[in-house]
């Protein structure tokens, strides 16, 4: 064959050229040979190599190929050649588009020629929208143009007990969103609902519309028109029964305005949501009636669908009359459940739902409703309805009553909900699965799926309107839905903690120079960490705990960790956060009272207290390495732990063992030793370390009876009446037991002394212990008693409790040298053990409360069987 083969240019882009070929042997040749020239327009062209996108045979015989080259490069220097080539007067921009048969082709490598074509045209990779487990071939229903998938999470909400007609039992709802709060919004809804004793629902109606509109001469044909479709209504419905299994047509309503004639075919569609069933079957009856009608009634005009049926749009006539399924859902809500679950009485709640009908009437909204939408939309997403029928679907109507017994009854009805749970995308794998999860999946699961959605949406509104009534709406929020905003670490030249490393003062440990290089490393990090945790989506820095591989300037590597704690204020926040999802009392007494506890500076106060050189302190920490402060930023830079025992060891399910809890013991000696009885030492040493009066004590009464209060109200299993009385006998005398402690030798101690924030070395089971920022003066059995209650359980017995008390005080004497009598030693435990309680178990009540830590029930157990142990004891 010929060197020179002959081709035409159909069209050029940037990305892409077609061009048509003479026959399929001179297109094959032309592509599997780089080294062919084209004759274009009589003009030679050398080319560079090819890749064949698409080709086709022409009605003609010749032969169409798409292809592009190799590189972006390559492309644009094929395009110039290529368009210099063609015929004066066509050398004009090509639009870049796909062309549009691409639509219509739903294989695997159409997708791919457009995700090519898209990565050229944008510039961007795209390789997240790319990746899918759906398969091309099997959406030809669904969508054209298919590229990828967008994936939106998935949570569940619930439980909820539901007493419908075909939903019945307990039911949780798959939710597709990415708004932070929502799911559990809708669960403490459910949780207030099935603690009452569920919800009843059942469906009252089903029908779909489409409204097609005829145009007479005359407003006296119109309506003759009328009484025409109405004594041919048998034979319509027969048509329509042809085309379809399951349409069933069950009226013909006329609507004239002005010479027009809007005919509302009414039907009943079964399990399908019926837009496209109810299409096709009133255009095959249109079709009828045009071919049928006498001549004198012919229409000037006629279309499908008028808007009258209201199709994917909010309208007073789907609300009045209903669209897709009518459903209702109520439930009476006990006072106790009210308090409870939703942290407000019944009353307050119906006098907020009376605002809300006031607000709604003056906006001109059609119902009343809180937010149905939100369950709408992020059911009809998981479960594969028509997202775009969310208009109507959330025209909805809330209603709620004090019933005589001081109960709440509450109701939602929803006129319009159009759902299906056969074909559109319930066939999809994902939203498949989500039906089957609810037990909705194919027939007889439209009504069932009906009652579900409505129970939910009730859930919901009693939630988000509790919420607003009690001021917590935009407090969890704060707490759940608002972005993070400091950026991740990363590689040194977009990572926004690098500079940190430049600037840090640097100990003796590491030298003077800072790291030649930072690398961030993956890592599990401290899994035990709480308030890092739950602190860090407020400051400009990325907050919380981030391994590095620095390198020295000899060039040996060291793994490290740079602590970024949060502020005073974010600790704040949080925790009035956690107070606020507990009960409004509890957070306007936290936000008074947090001034004066342990957790006000407490950044401040790691930074000063980690910077001790003596060996009795430093041989039982992580070793510092450097420290980088800027004004708003507190930075630690450390070693970085790994191999040590008994790391992790509470999210790991690890048990410490006797001999571990006397190292930690023997450890912890140490430090208490450093400043046992140095009070103005350790006062004018590290500025931030104090010791509260007892008319701060004092002050902090109202706050631990509120939370004892609350605690046995909402978990009365966990926080139990005995629990009660003697959390609150602590409480009523904390403050004389507070003056008695003043006076027993006091020293630094850790504050924090669990293991959430101890291990031991492996190579001598040597104590590490981290996190100082609660340190305080106090007596050193505080330490002792925050660790016995974390290390031991409920069935400890009284020797091995005495065990570790006694090591303690053996030990620290030994240090001292000198002798701690054992009566005050035990006195002085007993009276932390219950000090410790108060002030530090009643943020861990809060905070289980909210969000429930599987550690903390058998903690709260371990310390009052601590309690009645050690009042045997003194």
């Amino acid at each position: 064959m010929e060197s020179l083969i002959t081709a035409t240019i159909v069209d050029i882009r940037q990305a892409e050229f077609t061009l048509l070929f003479e026959s399929e042997e001179r297109c094959n040749a032309f592509i599997t040979d780089p080294q062919r020239r084209l004759s274009l327009y009589d003009r030679a062209v050398q080319l560079p190599a090819l890749k064949l996108l698409h080709k086709e045979r022409q009605q003609s015989g010749e032969w169409l190929a798409t292809l592009t080259c190799r590189s972006a490069q390559e492309n644009k220097q094929c395009y110039w050649q290529l368009k210099l080539c063609q015929p004066r007067g066509k050398i004009a921009e090509s639009v870049t588009t796909l062309p549009r048969r691409h639509l219509y082709d739903w294989s695997e490598p159409a997708r791919q020629k457009r995700l090519a074509w898209l990565r050229q045209h944008t510039g961007h990779d795209l390789n997240q929208l790319s990746a899918t487990h759906l398969q091309a071939e099997k959406l030809q229903s669904h969508l054209e143009g298919f590229i990828g998938s967008v994936e939106v999470p998935v949570g569940i909400a619930g439980p909820l007990l539901i007493n419908g007609w075909r939903a019945k039992g307990i039911f949780y709802a798959p939710l597709a969103t990415s708004e932070g709060a929502l799911v559990a919004s809708v669960s403490r809804g459910a949780s207030a609902i099935t603690h009452s004793g569920g919800a009843t629902a059942r469906v009252t109606g089903q029908r779909m519309m489409r409204s097609p509109r005829f145009e007479f001469l005359s407003l006296h044909e119109a309506l003759a028109f009328c009484a025409w479709a109405e004594d041919y209504f048998v034979d319509i419905s027969n048509v329509v029964r042809q085309h379809s299994h399951f349409a069933r047509l069950t009226s013909l309503t006329p609507r004239v305005i002005g010479n027009a004639v809007h005919l509302t075919f009414t039907y009943h569609t079964a399990d399908a949501a019926g837009q496209n069933m109810t299409t096709t079957c009133t255009w095959q009856a249109c079709k009828w009636i045009l071919s049928h009608l006498p001549v004198a009634l012919t229409p000037q005009r006629y279309i499908l669908e008028s808007n009258l049926s209201s199709d994917k749009k909010s309208s007073w006539s789907s609300f009045a009359q209903g669209r897709g399924t009518q459903v209702i859902a109520e439930a009476t809500l006990t006072a106790a459940a009210c308090r409870s679950h939703l942290r407000i009485a019944p009353a307050q709640l119906v006098e907020a739902f009376q605002g809300f009908c006031e607000g709604s009437v003056a906006a001109g909204m059609t119902g009343v409703n809180i937010n149905t939408a939100n369950i709408i939309a992020a059911m009809f997403t998981a479960l594969g309805q028509d997202i775009a029928c969310s208009h109507e679907s959330s025209l909805s109507q809330l209603q709620m009553r004090l019933t005589p017994e001081g109960n709440l009854y509450c109701s939602m009805t929803l006129p319009a909900l159009v759902i299906g749970t056969v074909g559109g995308g319930t066939t999809l794998p994902d939203q498949s699965e989500c039906l089957q999860m609810l037990g909705c999946q194919g027939a007889n699961g439209s009504e069932r799926l009906a009652e579900i959605i409505a129970a939910f949406c009730l859930a919901l509104d009693i939630s988000t309107l509790s919420a607003l009534a009690n001021d917590e709406f935009a407090k969890s929020h704060e707490r759940l839905g608002r972005k993070q905003r400091n950026a991740a670490p990363g590689k040194a030249e977009g990572d926004p903690l690098h500079r940190c490393f430049q600037h840090a003062r640097y100990t003796a440990a590491w030298g003077e120079r800072p790291p030649r290089s930072a690398t961030a490393i993956r890592w599990q990090g401290n899994q035990d960490s709480i308030l890092t945790a739950f602190s860090s989506h407020t400051a400009t820095l990325p907050v919380g705990l981030f391994a590095y591989n620095l390198q020295r300037e000899d060039g040996t590597q060291v793994a490290a960790l740079l602590k970024h704690k949060p502020q005073s204020e974010a600790i704040a926040q949080l925790l009035h956060s956690l107070a606020a999802g507990c009960a409004p009392e509890i957070a306007e007494l936290l936000k008074r009272l947090l001034p004066a506890s342990e957790f006000h500076h407490a950044r401040e106060r790691e930074m000063a207290l980690i910077t001790q050189s003596d060996p009795a302190f430093t041989r039982h920490v992580p070793t510092l390495y450097g420290t980088y402060e800027d004004g708003k930023q507190s930075i630690i830079i450390e070693e970085l732990l790994g191999q040590e025992v008994l790391l992790n060891s509470l999210s790991n399910g690890l048990r410490w063992q006797r001999a571990q809890i006397d190292a930690a013991l023997h450890g912890i000696a140490d430090i208490h030793a450093l400043w046992y009885r140095r009070y103005d030492a350790l006062q004018t040493t590290f500025r931030y370390i104090d010791f509260p009066s007892v008319d701060t004590i004092a002050s902090m009464v109202p706050l631990w009876q509120a939370i004892a209060a609350f605690s046995h109200r909402t978990a009365p299993l966990l926080f139990t009446t005995p629990l009660l009385h003697h959390w609150l006998d602590c409480a009523e005398n904390s403050a004389a037991q507070w003056r008695e402690l003043s006076t027993l030798p006091r020293t630094l101690v850790h504050n924090d002394f669990s293991p959430r924030n101890i291990a031991l070395r492996r190579e001598d089971l040597r104590l590490c212990c981290w996190d100082w920022e609660l340190a305080t003066l106090h007596v050193p059995q505080r330490d002792l008693a925050e660790l016995l209650t974390w290390t031991l359980d409920e069935h400890t017995p009284l020797p091995t409790l005495l065990h570790h008390v006694e090591l303690h005080r053996c030990q620290l004497a030994k240090r001292l040298a000198t002798t701690i009598d054992a009566g005050e030693w035990y006195r002085g435990f007993y009276l932390a053990l219950r000090d410790f309680g108060l002030r530090r178990l009643s943020f861990y009540l809060m905070l289980h409360h909210v969000k429930p830590r599987p550690w903390f029930p058998a903690i709260l157990r371990t310390w009052g069987h601590l309690v009645e142990l050690s009042q045997q004891r003194i």
